[in-house]
């Protein structure tokens, strides 16, 4: 028997007979404390920690924090030996070893043994394909040895020929193929970004690829699973959830059937467990023991709204103004961050623009930032690798494109304090005056700062300071005897 339940969002409980392995698990219902984004798992659940079955091991894919979850792992029985993808930063290990835990190195390309189950990783195309700052994630295939089934995941990295190739060598057919829903709406943020009304039928013909790759290459899936996208907003960000979020996984699944009648694609809720057996899939049970999902009128609301006014933004880091001293580090830190702006793909799209495609306009981008009720604004000059202050009036009319935010916001940012992406989901404003031909990347830029590869003492500071929070939680989840 191979048998895996869906957690929520990207998480995974894989077991057997003999076997239980946990996959990037988020255990409590909020998660995103690091960068201040404060999500809830959708759809909502019910999880009783206590009554998962003992664990063998946990694999973490990489360290970002919606699959690197220090509450969560603070959960855990110390016994529970971890396995981590070896292209996480030092940060994370040296946090996971002072909390207790044994950690392996989860090595793409070698596969890992345990029990009747072996994990293997695998590396992400980081060259022909965008994988934003995916760079320690590991796509991965956990089977039985056994051969009663499979699970097999990109995470959040494109799907190439190579990858099925390598998962082909591994096992004789596929198991459970997962399809990652990360499309979001970002056009909240811009007035330049349309609403992004298709994004089901983009994942629809996404799936079709991948499915057709997948067939033609390796064969066909026990079923196709959709999961991520499983967070929601609450508070005063609850109108988030009906402007970000543009994807129906049902809507696709369904579109998905029609055309592939014989076959299994379902739109994952956490609790379904999805029973294998000699290679077939037996079974898709609604819960499990430990786990179920909370009815669907107790899910937040999706629904689409029209396009309207955005609310002001609020700082992440709770602070609308700098210190005296912050405000003398921003240059330094901004004069960093043009420096490694450098050759990458906003500084090759500036230096592939004529003059005469946006006359009366300065074809660079300005940073505006809001430090109580005083504006500034920053300039990009390449020809200096330096940002220059200048006047904020009228900034979003004289330049080609630029970014505002709070002050504190960027310089946490830039201090590797917070991710880049703790400037999205109504944190900041973007505008682009060519978005045709220019691609203001900022945020796929930006963590070049402020990734735990880049920074990683400042990320283990941070670590550090989120365990602290939760150091005193008792482990709920029990190790398997050994």
């Amino acid at each position: 028997m191979f048998a895996t339940t869906f957690l929520g969002h990207q998480g995974w409980l894989v077991r057997t007979d003999r076997t239980c392995l946990l996959i990037d698990p988020l255990l409590r219902e909020e998660f995103g404390e690091l960068h201040a984004l404060s999500y809830r798992v959708f759809p909502p659940r019910v999880l009783v920690p206590a009554e998962l079955p003992p664990l063998d091991a946990v694999l973490l894919s990489h360290e970002h924090d919606d699959h690197f979850d220090i509450p969560s792992l603070a959960m855990l029985d110390r016994a529970i030996p971890i396995y981590l993808s070896s292209r996480s930063s030092y940060a994370a290990r040296e946090l996971l070893a002072t909390m207790g835990f044994t950690v392996h190195p989860w090595v793409p390309g070698a596969g890992v043994r345990i029990g009747d189950l072996e994990a293997l990783a695998f590396a992400g195309d980081h060259v022909t394909t965008r994988s934003g700052d995916e760079w320690d994630t590991l796509p991965y295939l956990v089977r039985s040895t056994e051969g009663h089934g499979s699970l097999f995941s990109m995470v959040d990295i494109p799907l190439t020929q190579q990858h099925i190739e390598w998962a082909a060598q591994k096992a004789a057919r596929p198991g459970l193929v997962t399809w990652t829903n990360n499309a979001l709406d970002w056009s909240h943020m811009a007035d330049y970004l349309r609403e992004r009304t298709e994004g089901t039928q983009q994942v629809f013909l996404a799936m079709g690829t991948g499915h057709k790759l997948i067939t033609t290459l390796w064969g066909t899936p026990a079923a196709m699973l959709t999961c991520a996208g499983g967070f929601s907003f609450h508070g005063d960000k609850t109108w988030l959830n009906q402007r970000v979020f543009c994807v129906d996984t049902d809507e696709a699944c369904a579109m998905m059937t029609k055309v592939y009648k014989k076959e299994k694609f379902v739109a994952a809720v956490p609790g379904q467990t999805f029973v294998m057996q000699a290679g077939k899939l037996k079974a898709i049970e609604p819960s499990a023991a430990f786990l179920t999902t909370a009815p669907r009128q107790a899910w937040p609301s999706r629904a689409r709204v029209a396009t309207g006014e955005v609310p002001d933004y609020a700082p992440a880091t709770g602070r609308t103004e700098l210190s005296a001293d912050e405000r003398g580090r921003l240059p330094a830190r901004l004069a960093e961050l043009a420096a490694a702006l450098v050759g990458g793909t906003l500084f090759r799209s500036l230096h592939s623009l004529l003059a005469s495609e946006l006359p009366g306009r300065r074809l660079t981008f300005a940073l505006v930032v809001r430090d109580g009720d005083t504006r500034r604004a920053y300039e990009y000059v390449a020809t200096r690798c330096d940002f220059e202050q200048v006047d904020p009036d009228d900034a979003a009319a004289t330049y080609l494109a630029g970014l505002e935010c709070w002050a504190s916001d960027l310089l946490g940012v830039l201090d590797a304090d917070l991710a880049a992406i703790a400037l999205s989901f109504g944190r900041a404003r973007l505008w682009n005056a060519l978005p045709g031909r220019f691609n203001f990347d900022i945020f796929g830029e930006l963590p070049r700062l402020s990734h735990p590869l880049s920074r990683p003492a400042a990320y283990a500071r941070s670590y550090d300071r989120v365990w602290q929070a939760v150091a005193a939680t008792v482990p709920s989840i029990r190790g398997a005897a050994r």
